[in-house]
């Protein structure tokens, strides 16, 4: 059905669909869960006359289906959004059936069999812990940052969470999840599955250390020198990039990532070292790297 009988299309406008995903916190009213479905709740949707922001929730399927079943009822789902509207507020999703080959692939550079794809200061962004459970081979760990430091994602064995104080928006398409800042900028964005992360945009850091991704490009560094990837691989290191910082604070208002002095691989790999590539920070403002050419 593409309309109902009062006319109204089931495609729901987008700045409706906006104010719902804030209005609900970006997750399923009830458990902050996601994927979820926008749900006309009071009024049905086939005798509804208008997409009412007011009354659309979020719900994923199990809540969803709780609802259509009269499981859950209205008054109650609305308690719960009243809930969810408050600024802490999370939304979570847990990727199930890992694989334990599972790549993480920043821009056009794949990572695989690394405890550690990206640290920062030795803190890592990303890890990935074997475990001896074949359904769950491997356990995901970690966090992304905006280019102000604040946390938008935090990662704790395959559950990824986000609170709704620190975004603007939060969509999830299909696969691919989106984490927009409040100024409308997205802070965020990979696509997921059970053999990968494709993270495709991304300006994480902490301090003057930066690690951003734009399309293909992967920029790691600081304020004295980064170091450029694309279309490179990083095989069987203990730590792939890791990056330190000069200074206690700094501001990338109006700073220009490709005016920072550095090098660059293209098409390269790094492999079977403790770390693939090292951009030194403090009183260390050099790059050194472990790797051959392709």
């Amino acid at each position: 059905m593409t309309q109902n009988r009062q006319g109204l299309s089931r495609h729901i406008p987008e700045p409706t669909k906006k104010l719902v995903r804030k209005a609900c916190g970006y997750g399923c009213v009830v458990c902050g869960s996601i994927p979820y479905d926008y749900d006309h709740l009071k009024t049905e949707f086939n005798v509804a006359e208008e997409h009412d922001p007011d009354d659309i929730v979020l719900l994923c399927d199990k809540h969803h289906r709780q609802k259509t079943a009269r499981i859950l009822s209205a008054e109650r789902i609305l308690d719960a959004k009243r809930h969810r509207s408050s600024l802490d507020s999370e939304t979570r999703f847990k990727l199930e059936l890992i694989r334990d080959d599972f790549l993480t692939i920043w821009g056009s550079n794949v990572i695989t069999a690394s405890n550690n794809s990206i640290m920062v200061d030795d803190e890592p962004i990303l890890t990935l812990t074997k475990t001896d459970n074949d359904l769950e081979p491997l356990l995901i760990s970690g966090h992304f940052r905006d280019k102000t430091g604040n946390l938008i994602c935090a990662i704790k064995e395959n559950e990824f969470v986000a609170r709704s104080a620190q975004l603007g928006d939060f969509t999830v398409i299909s696969n691919r999840f989106t984490y927009s800042m409040p100024d409308g900028s997205t802070g965020l964005a990979f696509t997921l599955d059970d053999q990968k992360i494709h993270i495709s945009s991304a300006f994480h850091t902490k301090s003057d250390a930066h690690v951003a991704v734009n399309d293909d490009l992967l920029q790691v560094g600081n304020l004295f020198s980064a170091m450029r990837f694309r279309r490179s691989r990083f095989l069987q290191n203990q730590t792939a990039i890791s990056v330190g910082t000069c200074c206690d604070q700094f501001s990338f208002d109006h700073v220009d990532l490709s005016r920072i002095a550095g090098g660059e691989m293209v098409e390269c790999v790094a492999s079977h070292s403790a770390v693939g590539v090292f951009v030194a920070g403090r009183d260390r403002p050099k790059i050194t790297s472990n790797y051959d050419r392709l």
